[in-house]
């Protein structure tokens, strides 16, 4: 797993919602060469908030992929996890979002999600 093809990799998990991604990216003005907390934060977060309330089918592969993220080893791609997609489902407005997301994270998700979580009062 590289940095820089962490959101080619996610998204190519989902082909039939390409359109989906591409109608986020336009309307959030977030696209690649912006970067990958840019990407995530702004297509994919809103994405996941969507399919675990709406296609939890998918959110299974999604997470799967976050937790490889997760134990990838590299600093700058637990970052992206860490500081881009969880402290945003921490921080959701939907407390629901985050109950629906926990049933999906795997064992190493869960315990960056508890250590971001105590500097949210939240655990």
């Amino acid at each position: 797993m590289e940095y820089k093809n962490l959101y080619h990799g996610f998204i190519k998990l989902f082909p039939e919602d390409q359109e989906v991604f591409d109608t986020l990216s336009s309307k959030n003005s977030a696209y690649e060469e912006d970067g990958m907390h840019i990407v995530f934060g702004m297509i994919v977060v809103p994405y996941l908030q969507s399919i675990v309330l709406h296609e939890p089918s998918k959110a299974k592969k999604a997470f799967d992929y976050i937790e490889e993220m997760e134990k990838s080893g590299e600093p700058m791609i637990a970052e992206v996890v860490e500081f881009t997609i969880l402290e945003a489902l921490i921080d959701a407005e939907d407390p629901n979002i985050l109950r629906e997301c926990l049933k999906y994270m795997g064992e190493e998700t869960k315990a960056a999600l508890n250590n971001i979580g105590k500097w949210f009062n939240k655990k």
